[in-house]
Parts: structure tokens; sequence; C-alpha cells
């Protein structure tokens, strides 16, 4: 877990709900703006942040604890108290600053609702390309804030120009009923993630349009940028190709020009290109250039209709 994740995802909101629960401001006013900004700053990082570890149940559990010391409050009739603003310069100071955040906060949820709007362009359906399991959505959604992927759309970076095709892309992990994706404490070993090796299948019938093969996976965090997709493969939905990336070396089970059915198993999950963990990465676009098959024209995608942003669930049986 990076030193950001432990600060942003467990240390600040701890803080922030022992100090509105041990440390209320008096009066109604500066109650309040503790109030608001504290629920700011949940929110967002509750809705920007990917949540794998801690699992992504941590934001309801803090929205629980939330809820509790408020209801607390009222319940024990002391706080926010008669007045607007009785509270001490030290609870004065903390409020500003944590309004400061609550305003960082509220634009953070913002770009995250906003990501959960599937824009009026074209889109294609597929069905799920992973065998019965859990999964969590890493990357996904229509803002770059939840999409990272939305970066190459920015077609006068040169070096974005060969990935446009997968500028609307999803990256998915496998997780646990438990919400948990891997075994230890950040393991080198791409094997001790549960994405690692799980079965990938035909999300659509059509022919195998391409298969590359034979790259490396790599150990956590380590990534390879010279074969950004790893081992992948491409197939013809009919009207749109759909690409599904970083598999695991070796396990690819079609060839070119092989015709599958929806459901066929296609090979397994791995760590290959440019991926910092274990993970599938899915796209959808027109054409399949030959110079740069990643370069075709990216489209909007959707599984089994449903628009997936960062932290959806799918569970698939």
């Amino acid at each position: 877990m990076s030193w950001m994740v432990m600060l942003t995802q467990i240390l600040l909101p701890v803080a922030l709900l022992g100090w509105i629960a041990f440390y209320p401001a008096a009066g109604w006013l500066a109650w309040g703006l503790q109030v608001i900004s504290v629920t700011a700053v949940l929110l967002g990082i509750g809705l920007a942040a990917l949540w794998t570890m801690p699992p992504y149940w941590t934001p309801l559990v803090y929205g629980l604890v939330f809820v509790v010391i408020i209801v607390t409050h009222f319940v024990r009739r002391v706080h926010p108290g008669p007045g607007l603003w009785r509270t001490s310069a030290t609870n004065t100071v903390l409020i500003l600053i944590v309004a400061a955040l609550g305003l960082l906060g509220g634009h953070l949820t913002w770009q995250a609702m906003k990501g959960r709007m599937l824009p009026d362009d074209e889109v294609v359906n597929i069905a799920p390309p992973f065998a019965p399991g859990h999964y969590l959505v890493a990357h996904g959604g229509s803002t770059p804030m939840v999409n990272v992927h939305l970066k190459t759309l920015d077609q006068t970076v040169e070096r974005y120009r060969p990935w446009l095709g997968q500028s609307k892309a999803l990256d998915i992990f496998r997780i646990t009923r438990m919400g948990l994706h891997k075994e230890g404490w950040q393991p080198t070993d791409p094997g001790k993630y549960e994405t690692f090796g799980a079965p990938v299948i035909a999300p659509c019938s059509g022919e195998v349009a391409l298969v590359v093969d034979g790259i490396a996976d790599m150990p956590v965090p380590d990534m390879d940028r010279d074969h950004m997709a790893g081992n992948y493969v491409a197939i013809d939905c009919g009207n749109f190709f759909v690409i599904l990336a970083h598999l695991r070396q070796g396990s690819i089970a079609v060839a070119t020009s092989d015709m599958v059915e929806t459901g066929d198993i296609l090979a397994r999950m791995g760590n290959s290109g440019n991926s910092s963990e274990p993970h599938l990465h899915v796209h959808a676009q027109q054409g399949l250039p030959e110079d740069a098959p990643l370069s075709g024209k990216p489209l909007w995608l959707t599984i089994n209709d449903q628009f997936l942003v960062r932290n959806d669930r799918l569970h698939v049986f």
C-alpha cells in the first residue's frame, strides 16, 4: 500500500471522524461548516479514489460511522449548542483548513459523478469477458478523474497516437467476495493476486483478428513500457473490434482467423505489458490499423448494457 493510499484512504478519514466525534465545534455555524466540510471530503475520497486496499466497502463503513457520530451529537443535545460560532481558535483554524479540503472534495465528487454519465456518442455492448466470480472496475467512466485511459484522446501528444483506440477502456480486477484482491502486503509475485490466471472469455461472437503472445508477465509493480498492451487478443465482433489485453504469457488458446462464440475461453488474465498489477484491460474500437492496431476509433463500451465506472462491481454467476 503506497503512502498516498495510506494517507488519503485511512489516516485522513479516520482523523476527520475522530475530530468531529471528540472535538465538535460549538455554535450552529461552526458545527455546520465542520459537518459539511467533513462530508465533502469523505464523499470526494469515497467516489474518486480506487478502493482495492482498503477494500470497496471501507467508504461505506466511514459513512456509517459518520452518521452515528452526528446522530449521537443530536441525541446528547450537547452540540452544536446555542449561538453561531463559539468554538476555540484552534478548532476554528482546523475548520477553515478542512473547509478548503471540502472544496477539493466537492470537485472530486462532481468529477466522479459526471464520470457516471454515458456520453451521447456511439456505444457498443458486450457480454462479460470473464468467468463466474466477483470483479471490481479500477478505471472506467467518462471523466479522467475515474478513467485514466481518456488522456490518450489528446492526439496533440505524439506518443498517444498509437493508443487512441484504448481511450475509453475499462481496467478490471478479480476480487474475493469480501473485496480483497491479493495475498499479503504488496506482493511482487503476480500469482498472489486474485486476477492472475483467471479465465478470459469471448465477450462476443466473431473472428479472432489478431493475437500477440510471448511477452513476459512482470513482477509487481514493474511495467514493460516497450510492449504497452502486453499479450492481447483482438476479436472482430462485426462492426467493431474488442481488445483484451495484459494477458498471461502462454495462456492464449486461440489463433488469428479462429471463429469464436460468446463464452469461449480465450486466455487467462496476466500482468504483461504496461500493467502495475494483474488486471484485464478491455476496450472497443472501430478499425484495426496494421501499423498501429490499437489506434482505431475508440468506442464507449457497456457490459450487459451497464456503463461501468471506477469501483463498480460485477458479479458473474
